[in-house]
């Protein structure tokens, strides 16, 4: 038995009065209207004055996902709203939960780039719902572990009883169940992707990778705002402490927090260091001034050499290797490890614009290198965008002492000594400042 925080509970089942809780869900495409309309209503309901517990999509605690029994559904779109819902005769479902009571369906776009090996899904074929058939197909990735076959399994058959009307389902309705493996896949199955047979160029494709995927990964935010820089550990609130977890993490962890952020995701094999983004109506004001960018370089240089520290500590004689990964230009083995990914076009064009691609291989110590570099020639400092980690509002201070007397006509200890306005004329007359 689990607490509400996905821990093992010191409680052995029986043990005291009977308790009572209220969840109150909350979709992640849900208005702020709706969720303050969820917790009012739930305050109305609340006759035993229990304790009021606010669940949001994809963070559900195994206590709530226990009650379901493996029967739990994400739909995508509104069940007032017909024209939000998937339209046409297959849905997908990615396959969440290694207990096999507490698996869930979440629907995500029929589309190739929602498979993934280390995990299975299920396909809902509703080509002949006019005759009263349907078909739940369960696809098994190459790399997919025991557990989450048997969570797929589960709720294969949960749904096949259920037949709910949100599927396109309904009662009158023979449902069978198909399984198929990643590499034997029918032709139905790729036409309902809408992809060419064996088209696999579009998720990360393992089922020829001889490597065991025997782990969970780990993600760390890396961050300065308490005024000391740390690393905070996010865990899954419904992990499992029997089963290795495939993909405990969402995009929305990375995303949803106060950007530009920075992450340490552990894959086990290679460690990458995720870099947020500027939203656009923050960049003008805090990132054209410096002050913003200085402290930026420096969590971002804390953040690599913790990221480096973090691979000796896991392989002192052989450390992983660690990458960079720029937010909207994510490569997809990078997305991969994620259970669903949603490409943010407005994330690539801000990253885009400070010259961020998606093919591009940067290795952590490479760029911590470029950040550590304390000296540059006046050809250098005088490029736009300035190089890494430089500082703009002391670019004279890069300058070996020659270069520094040869271009500003004096020692550093006599360009210190005069009065800040009449340094930066002289900066201005150089292009230095």
């Amino acid at each position: 038995m689990k607490d509400l925080k996905g821990n093992i509970s010191r409680r052995t089942v029986g043990h005291g009065k009977e308790k009572c809780a209220y969840f109150f869900w909350q979709g992640s495409q849900s208005t702020i209207n709706e969720k303050g309309a969820s917790a009012l209503m739930t305050v109305e309901l609340d006759e035993e004055r229990g304790p009021q517990i606010r669940v949001v999509q994809g963070k559900e605690p195994a206590v709530f996902l226990h009650l379901f029994q493996s029967s739990m559904l994400i739909h995508i779109g509104k069940r007032e709203d017909e024209e939000t819902n998937t339209q046409g005769s297959y849905k997908l479902y990615c396959v969440r939960g290694e207990e096999p009571n507490e698996g869930c369906l979440v629907e995500v776009p029929c589309s190739l780039q929602g498979l993934r090996s280390r995990s299975s899904l299920i396909l809902l074929n509703l080509e002949k719902v006019k005759k009263s058939q349907a078909e739940i197909i369960v696809w098994h990735g190459a790399k997919s572990a025991p557990a989450n076959r048997k969570v797929a399994t589960v709720a294969a058959h949960k749904l096949q009883d259920s037949r709910p009307l949100e599927a396109g389902l309904n009662e009158d309705m023979k449902v069978i169940i198909t399984e198929m493996e990643e590499g034997d896949e029918s032709k139905l199955f790729w036409k309902a992707l809408g992809a060419k047979q064996d088209d696999r160029t579009s998720y990360n494709c393992q089922k020829d990778d001889c490597k065991k995927y025997e782990y969970t990964p780990r993600l760390f935010h890396l961050t300065s705002q308490s005024g000391v820089f740390e690393a905070n550990e996010l865990l899954n609130p419904a992990r499992s402490e029997k089963f290795f977890g495939p993909f405990p993490f969402l995009q929305s962890d990375l995303y949803n927090v106060s950007q530009p952020a920075l992450f340490l995701f552990d894959n086990h094999t290679e460690v990458y260091l995720w870099q947020g983004f500027w939203p656009e109506e923050e960049e003008e004001v805090h990132y054209g001034t410096g002050s913003a960018k200085i402290r930026w370089d420096q969590d971002r240089k804390l953040a690599m050499e913790t990221v480096m520290e973090y691979c000796k500590e896991k392989n002192s004689k052989n450390p992983l290797e660690a990458y960079i990964i720029n937010a909207g230009v994510e490569p997809i083995s990078f997305t991969n490890l994620f259970p669903y990914w949603y490409h943010r076009i407005d994330v690539e064009e801000i990253n885009m614009k400070e010259g961020k691609r998606k093919e591009d291989v940067i290795l952590v110590k490479d760029v911590l290198a470029q950040l550590t570099k304390s000296r540059y020639t006046l050809e250098e400092l005088m490029e736009r965008p300035h190089p890494e980690g430089v500082d703009p509002k002391k670019l004279e201070a890069y300058l070996s002492n020659e270069d520094f007397e040869k271009v500003l006509g004096m020692s550093k200890d006599d360009f210190y000594l005069l009065p800040s306005w009449k340094q930066n004329n002289i900066k201005k007359e150089v292009g230095l400042f």
